[in-house]
């Protein structure tokens, strides 16, 4: 006893279905005798691959004309696989390098009962790259007597040296139709009737393979009597289509309740969740295209949108239910059909967001330098930023925010200053190596500048700042008075000095001599009542970047503007704007100790009078 679809095999090339676009060419290709050396068959399975190359076979080795026949000697035995001509070779198994060379010698030798040798390779994109190499020679120059018929499913995998020398010949799905009236015609050479309906979900269940459909229906032969299509559903284990179409319609109208109740009910009678859940998807998919004279199906009212909806959801839920097929996952697949049904409408108003606020035009430049020249000087000691400084602030961190972090680093050293239509960038001497790289990544930082300021020119300038050498010997004495002023001068809380000479910076030690080589320092005055004297180490009030303060740099490096030299030049009571800056009381709250300890022979103060924890024990 053989399988149906072997017994169903077509033996001439009337009796196959479907396939037109091949067959035509093959049967014109047999009656001019102008068959090509070598093909390739390629489709899905079960659609005709390797039944048309046994039909080339017999065709081949057939003595009687139409050929084939079917019913000589030579279709015999071709049919039942014993033809001494004809090769038919598993590749997946028979891949080697090996193999093909068996092969080779094997074709060489003359046709025993035919005029032809025909090899059929089935599954052949299985074979190795190296047995395909092997086979390249012959495949191009086979002998006169041999041809090649590759059948395989995956065309994709097969090399383009051997695509090159073969006809390729693509098989197409069959149709529901196609399959219907094969299986008809095998049920009348059986003598068994079925339904229509029957056939037809047979026929949807093969997906245009017509062995499987083959395959289907010889399980369903063992059954007594006609078939109808309640037995060939509890025979494949499908559920009932009726009860799919009522789950469906009671959605379509909105009755949830009674549609999860059947949906149970079919659970717990063994059907699976993912199955429950496909047939839902078909019965759909019938009553929409019932609505379009296609078929027959579940009554629907809901529009076709919301139907398509409704089978994308289900569709979606497939994957889920390939993890978990519980009931809890059927019935979050009934819920998302169901809301995609009976979803709200959309209203125009609803789909309409509020538009984000518009941005003011920004221009600062000129109003805030007109707002720095006629604002007022605020007295030294209780400096205040005024709103341009705030503002080129919060910008210019916008413009830090808009360039890569990399760039940043470099940027992060100057200061930002506006003069006339373009943004300055100061860098002091200090960062050359800021100032170089910064000009390297110029475009990026004017494309910033230019998204966020709106300005087009960006401007690099080294030497932002001066250097302690090139101050004024005048300015560092009277900074060096201001650091060892006597007791009344000195805020309290000071502590002594600790920090050893080597960690002082270059300029400190020039300042802070011994005492022998130190000029005398002139007796203590009054401080001036005049509040209109700077202070030596305070910024300016319309600098519009302030660079982070750091203690020690402000100690050894106060650098005051142009203007705050000339008017401290020659006072030798300087030090009052210095007390005054609230930086330098904190300097001195910070390192007094240090101060006292460079300094012993400066008269002790009350606050500097206890040495620092981390002083104790140490020769002064």
């Amino acid at each position: 006893m053989s399988a149906l679809y072997r017994q169903a095999r077509p033996t001439t090339f009337d009796e196959m279905v479907g396939q037109e676009h091949v067959k035509e060419v093959l049967l014109n290709a047999l009656r001019s005798g102008r068959l090509a050396q070598a093909y390739l068959f390629s489709g899905p399975r079960g659609v005709g691959k390797t039944s048309s190359a046994r039909l080339i076979a017999q065709a081949v080795n057939c003595s009687s004309d139409p050929r084939p026949c079917g019913t000589c000697e030579g279709c015999r035995l071709v049919r039942e696989g014993r033809h001494p001509d004809v090769l038919e070779i598993d590749a997946a198994s028979n891949n080697s390098v090996e193999d093909v060379r068996e092969l080779r010698e094997r074709i060489l030798l003359s046709p025993i009962l035919g005029q032809h040798k025909v090899v059929i390779l089935d599954e052949a994109h299985m074979m190795s790259k190296s047995a395909f190499n092997a086979l390249l020679k012959t495949l191009e120059e086979p002998p006169p007597h041999v041809i090649f018929i590759f059948a395989t499913t995956e065309p994709e995998r097969m090399p383009p040296t051997i695509l090159s020398r073969t006809q390729h010949f693509r098989f197409r799905r069959l149709s529901e139709a196609e399959i219907v009236e094969k299986l008809e015609r095998i049920l009348a050479g059986l003598g068994r009737e079925a339904e229509p309906p029957a056939l037809q979900l047979v026929a949807r269940l093969a997906d245009g393979a017509m062995r499987d459909a083959e395959s289907l229906l010889d399980r369903l032969l063992t059954l007594e009597g006609p078939l109808t299509l309640k037995q060939t559903e509890d025979a494949l284990g499908l559920p009932p289509q009726e009860a799919l179409f009522a789950v469906a319609e009671a959605l379509d109208r909105g009755q949830l309740r009674p549609a999860l109740e059947q949906a149970h009910h079919l659970y717990t009678q063994g059907f699976a969740a993912r199955t429950l859940a496909q047939g839902l998807l078909e019965a759909l998919r019938a009553g929409l295209y019932g609505r379009m004279g296609l078929g027959t199906g579940p009554h629907l009212n809901q529009p076709d949108e919301r139907l398509v909806a409704a089978m994308t959801a289900l569709d979606e839920a497939q994957e889920r239910l390939l993890k978990r097929s519980d009931a809890l996952s059927l019935e979050l697949a009934l819920l998302g059909a169901y809301q995609a049904l009976h979803q709200a409408p959309t209203t125009p108003s609803a789909t309409v967001t509020a538009a984000p606020p518009s941005i003011p035009d920004f221009d600062p430049r000129p109003k805030k330098l007109e707002a720095r020249k006629e604002a007022p000087a605020a007295p030294a000691s209780t400096p205040s930023p005024s709103p341009g400084v705030a503002d080129l602030a919060s910008e210019w961190r916008r413009v830090m925010g808009a360039l890569k972090m990399t760039i940043r680093g470099f940027v992060r050293e100057a200061e930002p200053r506006f003069e006339e239509d373009k943004l300055v960038l100061l860098f002091p001497e200090r960062a050359s190596f800021h100032f170089q790289g910064a000009q390297k990544n110029l475009e990026d930082i004017q494309k910033a500048v230019r998204e966020v300021l709106g300005l087009e020119q960006v401007e690099l300038r080294l030497g932002g700042k001066k250097k302690l050498a090139d101050e004024p010997a005048g300015n560092r004495a009277n900074n060096l008075r201001a650091v060892t002023r006597p007791e009344g001068d000195r805020p309290n809380g000071a502590r002594s000095p600790d920090r050893p000479e080597g960690d002082r910076p270059p300029g400190a030690r020039s300042a802070l001599r011994p005492e022998g080589d130190r000029p005398p320092t002139p007796p203590p005055t009054e401080p001036p009542s005049t509040p209109d004297i700077a202070a030596p180490a305070s910024a300016p009030t319309d600098a519009p970047w302030e660079e982070p303060w750091h203690p020690e740099a402000a100690l050894f490096d106060p650098n005051p503007p142009d203007e705050a030299l000339e008017e401290t030049e020659g006072q030798p009571s300087g030090e009052a704007g210095l007390l005054e800056d609230p930086r330098f009381q904190k300097l001195i709250q910070l390192f007094g100790g240090r101060l006292r300890k460079f300094y012993p022979e400066a008269p002790r103060e009350g606050a500097l009078e206890a040495p620092a924890p981390e002083s104790e024990g140490e020769p002064d």
